[in-house]
């Protein structure tokens, strides 16, 4: 789980994301409670600390975690094991949002990516919402995208998500220091029918129960 920020203005939709996938070939929780809590601040410290504690991670900066479907935006975080794939995402348009949590099963696989099928799993409703800024990530990319908010007073736009997204980079090895933003001004006449319409495309495609929509 790295980072994504979602903007539903009334307006416009905005959403951006780094693209680190890092990935632990064994269980190293030291490893990764200092990786997500902003202890390790570059790629050096990184393989540096790797070394130290004889942990073994991939790690790559191809990962699309964001994309458009049709006129609506996505983007998604993901905690993949050997045993459980989860993922929560955002389904996004101007005035509305849908977050969706997704939980797959054994055979879901290590190397999904935006847009491959699952073998299956429940997809839950988290919640709806309208006009706002939505983080999702780690514990240090979080705090640190809701402190840029706080200091602009919670008026959030196309560059200060870059800016966040820059500024993340620079400080965590959590995140890639490249990243992605897309941007949509297409308006839907029913926002909430047109998201939860996606989702329901997704789930069929593969493979999830929607469970209890909203």
């Amino acid at each position: 789980m790295s980072l994504v920020i979602a903007l539903a203005a009334s307006r416009e939709a905005v959403i951006g994301a780094d693209r680190r996938a890092i990935a632990f070939l064994g269980s190293c929780p030291k490893l990764e409670e200092e990786l997500y809590s902003g202890q390790i601040k570059n790629d050096q410290e990184l393989a540096d600390r790797a070394r130290e504690l004889c942990a073994t991670l991939q790690i790559s900066d191809g990962r699309e975690k964001v994309w458009r479907q049709g006129d609506l935006l996505v983007g998604e975080v993901t905690e993949i094991s050997a045993r459980l794939s989860r993922r929560r995402r955002i389904y996004l348009t101007p005035g509305a949002s849908l977050q969706v949590d997704i939980t797959s099963g054994e055979d879901a696989g290590a190397t999904q990516g935006a847009g491959e099928k699952s073998a299956g799993g429940e997809a839950k409703i988290r919640a709806w919402d309208g006009v706002g800024c939505i983080v999702f990530g780690n514990r240090i990319t979080q705090k640190l995208a809701y402190e840029e908010v706080g200091r602009v007073g919670g008026r959030v736009n196309e560059a200060l998500i870059r800016s966040i997204l820059v500024k993340a980079g620079d400080s965590t090895a959590s995140v890639s220091r490249g990243h992605l933003v897309l941007h949509s001004i297409v308006k839907q006449s029913d926002p909430k029918a047109a998201l939860l319409k996606a989702l329901q495309e997704d789930c069929k495609e593969s493979g999830w129960r929607l469970c209890a929509p909203q």
